[in-house]
């Protein structure tokens, strides 16, 4: 098991994707996170598969082919910013880009499914064949995922 935190280099090119999924009178906010294809010097395949599979384990996901774990409240929304808690004290993953509806759902307590991909992915790629990617990495057994929610703020009074 892989229980080393990735560097926040590694971390600043983290990709996300977000969406909503609505089925049967019921949604559910989607984060896919991926990293950016080797381009630095000394940046590598592996290099980017060890440290997707590092953020997997401190976020505590689980195979895709088992039920998604709860991996506890990591999300927080204030002011239209969304980060993630992931796992290192007074650090949080900043996610940009979503949605006014996917915030809405977070901050009203909905679930989010976050997905990592282990393998990279360029963010032009996942434009209209994300559902391909994902199954891809699914057959791959190259993506890990679990459930998340937004934290309970506590105000002073």
């Amino acid at each position: 098991m892989i229980t080393k935190t990735p560097s926040l280099a590694f971390l600043a090119d983290v990709t996300y994707t977000t969406g909503m999924y609505d089925a049967a009178g019921t949604s559910v906010a989607q984060l896919l996170m991926t990293h950016a294809p080797p381009r630095k010097q000394g940046e590598t395949l592996e290099w980017v598969d060890a440290g997707m599979h590092a953020l997997s384990a401190c976020l505590g996901l689980g195979p895709v082919l088992q039920a998604p774990p709860d991996i506890g409240p990591r999300l927080t929304v204030h002011e239209r910013i969304v980060s993630l808690d992931y796992g290192v004290e007074r650090c949080r993953l900043l996610i940009p880009g979503t949605a006014q509806r996917w915030q809405n759902h977070v901050a009203n307590g909905g679930s989010v499914r976050v997905l990592l991909a282990f393998e990279p992915t360029p963010a032009s790629r996942l434009g209209g064949d994300c559902a391909a990617f994902i199954q891809h990495c699914i057959d791959a057994d190259t993506v890990r995922w679990g459930t998340t929610y937004a934290r309970l703020r506590r105000r002073l009074t």
